[in-house]
């Protein structure tokens, strides 16, 4: 299957709407030097290989202040209440008042598995758009406290009008938390991966065809019952990424186990609640570190191939598909 993410910039990054706020020239490359790969611990090498590698391995010469930021970001970010698309756009819309290449580049795929449209980033990036009342009230947040370190009155009256108090304390806290990231992101000048799209630019992401059997596996007729047990190894398609997995079941007394490995991030997990019914398999897989995740993968199984879709818990659902190797 082909990549499905496709880039629709230009070479030339265009004119930052939100320039002008300050005259500091952004670094063009890295004031630090990016700690070594082999340099790194084991769970620093995990969270490297998921992605945000160049920040992560920047932080690395602090580990201890690493550390206690990714403990205070992994609360905000998996454990609080204010929607997934809410936060991506909140991000955004920091990373542009803030001129931050990186954060802006780091999580326009993140909004765009959020559910947030191409032509919405776009919005975001030209200052047009016509947003819903509680997505203007939670943008302007923004704005007022990049502007003066404080919510107006028309905006906190918005606010109190579709969030409630909770939100509004972890909205404050998730604005403050990001336009921290991007004074260091800025001032240390971490540079964004590549194929990443430069401050203001979009992409676009078009979820793949369903996944059809390749001939080399095909059977006589449809299977009644999925025949799950031997090494799989799958394509992920995020619109981060896609990413590289190696399924292994085994089926014992009707119950089905096994563990699902991302050798690229140097992770294993078990997973549990695996049926079968039919040729329909079901599986969740639960990481806890270095940050927790809970995914359930559920496809249909034909002959060699298994196809279906993942679903990260508040956080969309994504297809997979891939072969029987073992």
């Amino acid at each position: 299957m082909n990549d499905e993410i496709r880039n629709k910039m230009d070479s030339a990054a265009p004119a930052n709407v939100w320039q002008g706020r300050g005259e500091i020239k952004r670094p063009t490359e890295a004031r630090i030097p990016l700690m070594d790969v082999s340099a790194l611990s084991e769970e620093q090498r995990t969270l490297a290989g998921i992605g945000a590698s160049n920040v992560l391995r920047t932080l690395a010469h602090r580990g201890d202040l690493m550390t206690a930021w990714l403990e205070f970001g992994g609360h905000l970010t998996t454990g609080g209440r204010v929607p997934f698309r809410t936060r991506e756009l909140m991000i955004l819309r920091v990373g542009l008042r803030s001129s931050c290449e990186y954060e802006w580049a780091n999580h326009v795929p993140g909004a765009l598995s959020a559910g947030v449209t191409a032509s919405e980033i776009e919005a975001l990036a030209n200052a047009t758009g016509s947003w819903s009342d509680a997505d203007a009230a939670v943008l302007n947040l923004v704005d007022d406290l990049c502007a003066d370190n404080c919510a107006s009155e028309k905006t906190w009256k918005a606010l109190t009008a579709t969030r409630d108090e909770g939100e509004i304390i972890e909205l404050l806290m998730l604005i403050g938390f990001y336009r921290m990231n991007a004074g260091f992101l800025n001032s240390l000048g971490v540079q964004a991966e590549p194929g990443r799209p430069r401050l203001g630019q979009s992409m676009s992401y078009e979820a793949p065809a369903p996944s059809r059997r390749p001939a080399s596996t095909s059977t006589v007729g449809a299977p009644s019952e999925a025949k799950p047990d031997g090494i799989w190894q799958l394509k992920f398609y995020h619109p981060a990424a896609t990413q590289e997995l190696q399924l292994v079941m085994v089926t014992r007394d009707d119950v089905l186990s096994g563990t699902l490995t991302n050798e690229a991030a140097g992770i294993t997990v078990p997973f549990s609640e695996g049926k079968v019914n039919g040729n329909h398999v079901t599986c969740t897989t639960v990481m806890t570190k270095p940050f927790p995740v809970t995914i359930t993968w559920e496809g249909t199984i034909d002959g060699d191939f298994f196809a279906g879709t993942a679903t990260i818990r508040d956080a969309g659902s994504f297809p997979f598909d891939g072969t029987r190797v073992g």
